[in-house]
């Protein structure tokens, strides 16, 4: 008499949970769409890449969002981002500084917005708005305007291609030159 109870009790309690719980999918709508499950998200990230034990770049970003697109990660640095980049030898040869980041790990293509510097390590200066590293070639490239301040002279350009380290560079088109006396 006592296993039946105890067993009706349990197969009622049992009913009460299943059946007292009733929620269409528009009413979970709300809360389910808060969260995007694609998407991790990090605060102060620091990412080295290395090669055979040595750093050879460096990623500062005060904020990295990585998401899953069905075929790939897509990586964007939405508050900016500081990449120091290395030779084999451990020295920095280059330090890259954007408002605004995208890096695609299918492509290797990273492109970086907003008041984006290239100093490289004779302390010239390469400022543009847009700038695309192709990590697979280890270039540097943009086709907008650029300024690229050196010791002696300014350097106003529509389009640059560069290696990674900023130190070999070319110009697509240039717009004018400056000769200054003296470091800026």
């Amino acid at each position: 008499m006592f296993l039946k109870t105890y067993q009706s009790g349990i197969y009622s309690a049992f009913l009460l949970f299943i059946l007292g719980c009733k929620n269409s999918p528009d009413e979970l709508t709300p809360f389910t769409n808060k969260v995007d499950w694609l998407a991790e998200k990090a605060k102060n990230v620091v990412v080295n890449y290395s090669d055979s034990g040595v750093v050879r770049v460096e990623v500062i970003a005060p904020e990295m969002i990585r998401k899953w697109d069905q075929t790939d990660y897509k990586t964007t640095l939405p508050k900016g981002v500081t990449a120091h980049f290395f030779d084999s030898n451990g020295n920095k040869t280059s330090t890259l500084t954007g408002k605004y980041a995208t890096l695609d790990s299918k492509t290797g293509l990273m492109n970086v917005k907003g008041d984006v510097q290239v100093i490289n390590s004779d302390g010239d200066t390469l400022l543009t708005d847009h700038l695309i590293l192709d990590e697979s070639k280890d270039r540097l490239a943009t086709n907008g305007a650029v300024t690229v301040r050196r010791s002696n002279q300014i350097i106003m350009a529509d389009g640059l291609e560069s290696n990674r380290d900023f130190t070999k560079y070319t110009f697509t088109k240039v717009r004018g030159t400056l000769s200054v006396k003296g470091n800026l």
